[in-house]
């Protein structure tokens, strides 16, 4: 007779912790009572998964845990599980780095409990076939995979085998549909998993002696039912007594080991159902349909930034690749890039904000110190250089000088990246309003010199802080005009009509990028027969780097107003009219943005706080800041009449007062 087999298994389900405060709560509530439980009930099997910043965070804060995990690894009640150190997502990566960060989280297990793991828990269960090279050359025996991404007619509580050009791993699937509910009895508990297991055993004819195997991956929510001391004595009671012939608690490569049958299988690229079914459309909940397939690239595509901090990521993983000098300095940068690949980054916490900007800022700084070292290996030099930096069919114009990274969208025709060589994160990773998060909704992606041309009536909406519907250029994609890489100059132009008479306007751009800044030319042109009159403003956002306070209190304005300086505050709204420069200060990394017109211009200033909901929950946090910071002018043109506008952008990074 069968046997159903249950694999228990607990993971805080994020990459690290968030601060000192976080760690301590998960380590009193979850890891202490459970190493307690555990030591004292030697015959439960448990498998635990750590990523290595946690692991690396315990075994320096509380190194008596890791000596309990010791001893009941030695008894083999215990099971770690691999993966990646910073529990990256795997199919984004370069085959060099999968392994790299494979070996690095095994060697840390391994030198702490004698023991290397053999099996790998994936960010989000984020599949590619090519992974299974991968792994297999890292040693591992099996992969864990959400069930959402089994073949429907493979689900059959029997551990998979995959292969890919000659190699071959095992897949065991996590039955996230089995975890405890809240209220819910342990008898009640193993009848709803017995009955499906069951069910599925019955159509199976095939495989119909082998043992049954689920996994039921546990996070926090779910360990909060499972630590209850008459919970977890009622289960315990019920599987030594009532089930006893029926069901065993076992380890997942236990499991593996004693296998009698593995089901061929190909597994199509996915990720988790948790996480697929936001990723067809932004922030909002999609049913998946059978027999589809969403994956990580599904995900990145519909979440802007964070497809634009995968091009960055890749960016420097090709200047580490082909590095060559100081072996130590790309030894260093190669950690770096790792550390910036982190899962957290580029998807979402289990149960956290989807697209998390904290952690995408925290992993750009890990970019740019990767860059920094790079840079020292060989000589480097300032260049402007066009090609499609982000895959999307037009060349992008990247900018690496000495003091700074920009990079230049044709869409919009503005920056969407900027990196300081200083450890600031990106000043451009703006998030766009989004309705009904934010209740309203922008209509472009928000970059640093952005274009707009309004009715008057539309710009006095403009300047209160709210979207409007049309800025004429925002949305427009450039043509190239004129692109100099000696000169490091770029021209883009684009002609839009302006909606009140349908007039023809044209726009052209001139980028002059230099060691200190970027000077922006801007000549428009009224095509059409009848007079203009309109609003130019030129808008630049600049995203919060810091979240080390709630309050938007990192930046710092200073205006030159009618030669008068004054300080203001990002914290609310300003209109300011003749102003003859501005000056925006990272106070954080002292990192000072100075905007200098050729003409004076008004000022329309305002911060935006973008609202997000968890994954497990309907109710709305702050999950990141924007300060748009725009000049404007009047536009009074004759037919076939032209007008000449320029802003000089200076970056200066000073040194920290003592």
């Amino acid at each position: 007779m069968s046997i159903l087999k249950f694999c228990l298994q607990f993971t805080t389900g994020s990459s690290s912790f968030i601060d000192n405060t976080d760690y301590k709560s998960v380590y009193e509530n979850y890891y202490k009572p459970l190493g307690t439980y555990l030591y004292a009930h030697p015959e439960i099997p448990f498998s635990l998964y750590f990523t290595g910043t946690q692991f690396d965070l315990i075994k320096q804060k509380n190194p008596e845990f890791i000596e309990i995990l010791r001893k009941l690894y030695n008894r083999k009640q215990i099971e770690l599980l691999g993966g990646g150190y910073y529990n990256p997502v795997f199919p984004i990566l370069f085959p060099l780095d999968r392994t790299g960060q494979v070996e690095l989280l095994s060697s840390t297990i391994r030198k702490a409990l004698g023991k290397r793991p053999r099996g790998v828990v994936l960010c989000a269960s984020a599949w590619d076939p090519s992974l299974v090279t991968s792994f297999e050359t890292c040693g591992m025996e099996y992969v864990e995979l959400d069930t959402s991404l089994l073949p429907k007619e493979k689900n059959v509580y029997l551990p998979l085998i995959v292969s890919d050009r000659g190699k071959s791993l095992k897949v065991i699937s996590l039955n996230t549909e089995f975890v405890p509910q809240k209220n819910e009895t342990p008898d009640n508990f193993i009848k709803r998993i017995k009955s499906v297991v069951d069910k599925a055993s019955k159509t199976d004819s095939e495989y119909s002696d082998s043992d049954r195997i689920i996994t039921i991956p546990m996070v926090k929510e779910s360990m909060d039912v499972f630590l209850q001391k008459e919970w977890l004595e009622d289960f315990m009671n019920l599987i030594n007594t009532k089930y006893s012939d029926l069901i065993k608690l076992d380890l997942p490569a236990n499991c593996i080991k004693d296998s009698s049958s593995f089901v061929p299988s190909y597994i199509h690229a996915g990720i988790s159902a948790e996480i697929a079914k936001w990723a067809l459309e932004p922030y909002k909940q999609t049913e998946i349909k059978a027999n589809s397939s969403v994956n990580i690239y599904d995900f990145m595509q519909t979440y802007k930034r964070s497809q634009a901090l995968y091009n960055r990521m890749i960016f420097v993983s090709l200047l580490v690749n082909q590095c060559k000098g100081d072996k130590m300095r790309k030894k260093t940068a190669r950690e770096y890039l790792w550390a910036s690949q982190t899962g957290d980054a580029y998807v979402c916490k289990s149960s956290g904000i989807l697209v998390n900007s904290q952690e995408r800022q925290n992993a750009y700084r890990k970019l740019t110190d990767a860059e920094k070292l790079v840079r020292e290996c060989e000589e480097f030099h300032e260049s402007v250089t066009s090609y499609d930096y982000n895959c999307d069919g037009f060349n992008e114009y990247l900018c690496r000088m000495d003091k700074f990274n920009a990079c230049i969208n044709p869409r919009g025709g503005c920056i969407f990246e900027l990196d300081v060589m200083k450890k600031s994160g990106n000043y451009a990773d703006n998030m766009s309003r989004v309705t009904p998060l934010d209740k309203c909704n922008d209509n472009y992606e928000k970059g640093i010199f952005v274009d707009h041309l309004f009715e008057p009536e539309e710009y006095n909406h403009y300047i209160k802080g709210l979207p409007c519907k049309n800025g004429v250029f925002s949305n427009n994609i450039y043509k190239e005009v004129m692109y100099n890489a000696n000169k490091k100059e770029v021209c883009l132009e684009t002609n839009s009509h302006f909606p009140g008479l349908d007039q023809t306007i044209r726009l052209r751009k001139k980028f002059i990028i230099t060691s200190n800044g970027i000077m922006v030319q801007y000549i428009l042109k009224n095509t059409s027969p009848i007079a203009l009159k309109a609003k130019f403003v030129v808008e630049s956002n600049f995203a919060q780097t810091d979240f080390s306070s709630d309050k938007f209190d990192t930046y710092k304005i200073d205006v030159v107003n009618d030669d008068q300086i004054e300080e203001k505050t990002p914290e609310s709204l300003e209109f300011m009219k003749n102003v003859n420069a501005f000056q925006l200060t990272d106070v954080t990394n002292n990192v000072v943005f100075t905007f200098e017109p050729n003409e004076m211009a008004n000022l329309v200033s305002y911060p935006v706080t973008l609202m997000r909901q968890k994954t497990n929950s309907t109710n709305l946090e702050p999950a990141g800041r924007t300060l748009s910071m725009s000049l404007a002018w009047d536009v009074d043109l004759s037919a076939d009449m032209e007008m000449e506008k320029t802003i000089n952008l200076t970056i200066t990074s000073n040194k920290r007062k003592k």
